[in-house]
């Protein structure tokens, strides 16, 4: 969990959500991604969902709009200034938010 969230930069967690984005989906990597039932699974994500509404008061629901949830670095999706017309920075670790675009890049690395 430590090295995900070691990996972060302020040019992708530039908030308070985005870093209980990161933390959530280091703990769904490290430990969900281990369990090999679905009941455990979905148990787990109830934890993680009650554990976020009880310590950080924010609703799951509200957090994660694009799902599932999911960080990376391989695709460049964070541009400086916010600017889409600018180049996108490399090798940052940031959420994947346009699933296209991760789509495409997997699929052209295939």
């Amino acid at each position: 969990m430590f090295q995900g969230l070691a990996k972060s930069s302020p040019k992708a967690i530039v908030g308070e959500d985005s870093m209980i984005k990161l933390w959530a989906h280091e703990c769904l990597r490290v430990f969900q991604d281990r369990l090999i039932s679905m009941d455990d699974r979905d148990k787990f994500s109830e934890l993680l969902q009650t554990f976020v509404k009880s310590s950080f008061k924010k609703d799951w629901e509200k957090l994660v709009t694009i799902k599932p949830l999911l960080f990376a670095s391989f695709t460049p999706l964070i541009f400086p200034e916010g600017d889409d017309t600018k180049k996108a920075y490399n090798d940052v670790y940031c959420e994947l938010t346009d699933r296209d675009k991760v789509k495409k890049v997997c699929e052209d690395s295939l």
